[in-house]
């Protein structure tokens, strides 16, 4: 015997030391601790009720899904796994010494002619294996005393676990092919089935992966028939070599099985094994993605529940990115408010008539936009996101009250760079007016409730409120069903178009890159299909039929703030409405402070729109108007105050009188304000 037989054969007498008992145990988990430490590569998104909605991958080390039951697995691959590797499974108690001896007896020839030894590891000594890395396969074999330990882990597992429990976490932690680790990421990867649907030939595929998991698929194949000429009856060694060219020649397909939410999924789901709950609705969540049918992907959707605030659709965009929350320009998409604004100002009301012209207007108009030239109503004004119509409202009531009353809202605006806004921070803008005027949060995480104050704070009055909703619905008799109002604008570079209105229970938000007003009515109808009325005018409100002179539109019942109510307008005077008036002073007293020098001390005159060329004349005084603003250096006594235009024609006037007050800085009871204070949307 030569010095390399000579190694050959105390390397097969050492493995002899393992027919006798390990002479300690290894201290071996507990089956629920394993189960639980379980970790899916994916994580999931859950709605409200606990729902899967989406899922996705986090973890890109390994495949793995959920951790599968022993009850769920198939007869014929608990039947092929005990087969081809472990007959005597439920016979011995963690390690099979009938195999291990003539394994080992048979390893003693071997090793002297230089073949690869055979193994003989129960299931459970392999699972030993899966649990502890320390006890893994190292390179094409394991030393005497990793042999050791993994039979002393063995045992100590028998003695803890069942053997279904055994065979659970065996068929859990196995890898089978590639990435694929566990028998539900192997049966779905490869098969695209679950572990209970397995049929015999491939559970006999399956099981011959676990000697060679990435082995070619022709030795996957001889293999498989190997095994399979052990049972009855066997199915064809030719269907098992077509199974394996057929599903081991190209990569694996694993598709998520939720896809209702993948962008929202892919913007909040980091955690392998993470289930993300939600305030969405599963099946209000499929109607919507049903209703936008083919075009999910270029149209996002935001659904609030009017009630509570709660997020109950957050639908549609790429499958990579969450379109809902990028902040896009909003453009005329918030004339609602500019037009709420005036109402409650007592700038126009119902039976305002808008030149659709540019006539007058002293904004600079965007290239081509010369308007219809038509006479519009204020609800037709509105409902068509007519943009001069609209310039002419914000001229009225002034860019900073507007700013203000839209930062109110969650609106990101600037008077000077204009407004952005999030899918959901607009849906509850609008859901402010469909809630009586009262804004409170949005959310979409049941968590984003905590230590947030949600009794909401009013920011309009509820008659304004309602009269904006009515404006922007299609009522045209009080008692219509099928009740709904929404604004449709768009970016001023086209770019955007919004639809964002409410139903009497949930406010909609749409936003692609073309009109989306079809599709709004499609999924209002889809969430809410049962017909409701509009909710009933709240006190402070008057309704009177309307008739406009000439029949511009058809006559109808309007409803008016105290004040302003009429039966007729005249549409061929389309420029009263919006012809400069004085905003202050108002008629009455003003105090100035008799300890400040007059010079110290300014009224502010303010007039709206500011037309180019107006000019203030105070008795025989004239002030340049800039941007219809004048400050003036007060003086005791009886004043009267014209506003005039370009050419000297006297717009209107307003009588006042001034007295000296002790107190000292005091101008009309407080400090002279540089700028005008702007009213709020629920002043009145």
């Amino acid at each position: 015997m030569n010095a390399s037989t000579g190694k050959r054969a105390r390397r097969a007498l050492a493995c002899l030391v393992l027919l006798g008992t390990p002479a300690a145990q290894a201290q071996a988990p507990s089956f629920d601790t394993v189960r639980d430490s379980w970790r899916s590569s994916e994580a999931r998104l859950l709605d409200r009720y606990g729902q899967p909605l989406a899922e996705v991958r986090v973890d890109f080390d390994e495949r793995r899904l959920d951790w599968v039951g022993a009850r769920t697995l198939s007869p014929p691959l608990v039947r092929a796994l005990l087969v081809a590797e472990d007959k005597r499974f439920l016979e011995h108690s963690g390690v099979d010494w009938t195999a291990l001896a003539g394994a080992t007896w048979d390893n003693l020839w071997r090793t002297l002619e230089g073949r690869r030894p055979r193994g003989a590891s129960t299931l459970t000594m392999q699972l030993a294996g899966l649990i502890d890395p320390a006890l893994r396969l190292q390179g094409t074999r394991r030393s005497v005393g990793q042999k050791w330990d993994q039979a002393a882990a063995a045992r100590e597992i028998e003695r803890r676990w069942n053997k279904a429990q055994i065979l659970e976490a065996y068929f859990n932690l196995a890898p089978f092919r590639g990435e694929l680790r566990g028998i539900s990421a192997a049966t779905r990867g490869l098969f695209g089935k679950d572990p209970d649907a397995v049929d015999a030939r491939e559970a006999l595929l399956l099981a011959a992966l676990l000697r060679g998991p990435n082995a070619p698929a022709e030795r996957v194949a001889q293999r498989a028939c190997a095994v399979a000429l052990k049972l009855k009856p066997a199915p064809a060694c030719a269907e098992l070599r077509a199974l394996a060219n057929q599903v081991l020649t190209q990569r694996y397909r694993l598709e998520p099985r939720w896809t209702e939410a993948q962008p929202l999924a892919r913007r909040l789901l980091r955690e392998p094994g993470e289930q993300r709950a939600t305030t969405l609705d599963a099946r209000l969540q499929r109607r919507t993605l049903d209703a936008l049918g083919r075009e999910r992907a270029d149209i996002a959707v935001v659904v609030l529940d009017n009630a509570s605030g709660e997020a109950l659709v957050w639908a549609g965009g790429p499958d990579d990115t969450d379109a809902a929350v990028r902040r896009l320009p909003a453009g005329s998409t918030l004339h609602a408010f500019a037009y709420g604004l005036a109402l409650d100002q007592r700038w126009i009301s119902a039976a305002s008539v808008f030149d659709d012209s540019p006539n007058f207007v002293t904004r600079a108009l965007p290239p081509g936009l010369q308007g219809s030239g038509q006479p519009l109503s204020t609800r037709a004004a509105l409902t068509q996101a007519a943009e001069i119509p609209a310039l002419r409202v914000r001229a009225l009531i002034g860019d900073d009250t507007l700013t203000a009353a839209l930062r109110a809202h969650g609106i990101d605006a600037s008077a000077t760079n204009g407004s952005r806004a999030s899918l959901p921070d607009m849906a509850n803008a609008f859901r402010t007016l469909a809630n009586d005027g009262v804004w409170t949060p949005w959310a979409l995480e049941a968590a984003q409730w905590r230590g947030v104050d949600r009794s909401g704070k009013r920011l309009w009055a509820s008659p304004v409120a309602w009269l904006v909703g009515d404006l922007l619905s299609t009522r045209t008799t009080p008692d219509a069903h099928d009740w709904h109002a929404v604004m449709h604008g768009r970016s001023s570079d086209r770019a955007t178009h919004w639809s964002v209105g409410w139903t009497r229970r949930y406010t909609i938000a749409l936003r692609a890159a073309r009109p989306v007003a079809a599709t709004w009515l499609s999924v209002a109808a889809a969430i809410d299909p049962i017909p409701a009325e509009a909710a009933p005018p709240p006190p402070g409100l008057e309704g009177v039929r309307l008739r406009f002179e000439p029949e511009i539109e058809g006559e109808r019942e309007e409803y008016f703030l105290p004040g302003t109510q009429q039966a007729f307008a005249d549409a061929t005077v389309r420029d009263l409405f919006g012809r400069p008036r004085i905003v202050q002073p108002t008629t009455g007293v003003k105090l100035v402070s008799a300890g400040l020098p007059a010079g110290r001390q300014a009224l502010l005159f303010e007039a709206r729109p500011g037309w180019p060329g107006l000019q203030w004349v105070i008795n025989d005084e004239r002030l340049p108007a800039i941007e219809g603003r004048a400050l003036w250096s007060p003086r005791p006594g009886r004043y009267r105050l014209a506003l005039e235009d370009a050419h000297g024609l006297q717009l209107q006037s307003v009588e006042f009188e001034v007295r000296l007050d002790a107190a000292p800085e005091t101008l009309n009871g407080g400090p002279a304000p540089r700028t005008p204070p702007g009213p709020t949307p629920a002043s009145r």
